[in-house]
């Protein structure tokens, strides 16, 4: 591609390097959550659903095309559940990038009534993969079900006629809470 379209290989490269800053920093923010209170000191915040519109912005910034609809205040969301909104999200935009990455995605929050529906959907051409879809286990959408499950939730997650939906509905009260 270099020698083709100087242009885009260069864009290519610049989205890589963002890409590998964004991977590094995270990988930070784990391995700071992972270390004792003694080792690191305070360990930074997990993050919350309030992040997810940033989250949407780096897929955007990684050449994925995904559009972001919130509907109440995501602020009110309780941490633990905001956290494991944030990495469900977080992973569903992963796979749609791994998996679609030339297709349309739309992610969902909406708060109401007590309860925070995530919903994403993908639609589009997918990327063939190298093992057959049998064969694969599947890890992220199992960690996915077990963060729903831990929180009184649920998560369903499959194909679609024009792509992959992933839809995830947790009680938006925090279940630590006394």
């Amino acid at each position: 591609m270099l020698r083709r379209d100087s242009e885009a290989a260069e864009e290519a490269l610049a989205c890589a390097e963002e890409v590998g800053r964004r991977s590094m920093q995270e990988l930070r923010r784990t391995v700071g959550l992972l270390r004792s209170a003694d080792e690191a000191g305070m360990a930074p915040p997990a993050p919350t659903a309030s992040e997810i519109p940033v989250l949407v912005g780096q897929a955007r910034a990684g050449g994925l095309a995904v559009e972001l609809h919130t509907r109440g205040d995501l602020a009110r969301i309780p941490p633990n559940v905001g956290l494991a909104l944030y990495r469900i999200a977080q992973e569903a935009l992963a796979n749609a990038a791994r998996h679609a990455p030339r297709a349309r995605t739309t992610l969902g929050v909406e708060l109401a009534n007590g309860r925070v529906e995530l919903l994403v959907e993908t639609n589009g051409p997918v990327v063939a993969g190298s093992a057959p879809e049998g064969a694969r286990p599947h890890y992220g959408l199992i960690g996915m079900r077990e963060r729903a499950t831990a929180l009184g939730g649920e998560l369903v997650a499959g194909p679609t006629r024009d792509g992959w939906r992933v839809r995830c509905e947790l009680p938006a009260v925090d279940a630590g809470a006394t």
